[in-house]
């Protein structure tokens, strides 16, 4: 009776050879698996150098134009504007006591805020290289809109910049 349990158990078990073969090619996937991890964990230290690198290098330059060009953008009202290590914006207007993330602002002065970064990342990163706003400027209120129309065509003077809008702008 034992024995016919056990013999049963053996069957159920399938064969050794078999076994063996699944279990080598099981190995061989974990060996690949982990490849895959020391692969993937290298080219995250490498993102991150490139991040710190980039944070180190350019970050201040491009807050700080950044900055001139947004308090231009909003003719004044935010003068505050920082650029955090992770790379994330938070701004201020003068009365206000703290720097707030962007969705505490309106879809028009977000619009301003992020054409800001993009021509200061521009001027920082690519300088000689053309500029090319889709629709950049379809937030923004008449008065904001003439002073990023003075602000990119004084930049055209440096650089190409070539605008497609839905508003009828004339530079």
């Amino acid at each position: 009776l034992r024995l016919g349990r056990c013999q049963g158990q053996m069957e159920a078990i399938g064969d050794p050879e078999q076994i063996r073969g699944e279990l080598a090619q099981l190995r061989r996937q974990l060996q690949e698996l982990q490849l895959t991890d020391e692969a993937l964990t290298l080219a995250l230290q490498a993102l991150n150098q490139a991040r710190e690198e980039l944070q180190r290098r350019f970050a201040p330059g491009i807050a700080k134009e950044a900055q001139r060009i947004f308090s231009r953008l909003t003719q004044g009202r935010y003068d505050r504007f920082m650029l955090g290590q992770d790379l994330t914006v938070l701004v201020g207007a003068g009365e206000e006591d703290t720097l707030r993330s962007p969705m505490w602002r309106s879809e028009g002065t977000v619009d301003q805020l992020y054409m800001a970064l993009r021509l200061a990342v521009a001027q920082e990163l690519t300088p000689s290289a053309p500029l090319i706003l889709d629709d950049a400027l379809i937030r923004f209120d008449d008065d904001r809109l003439a002073v990023a129309l003075e602000l990119l065509q004084e930049l055209s003077e440096k650089k190409q910049v070539i605008v497609f809008s839905c508003r009828h702008i004339s530079m």
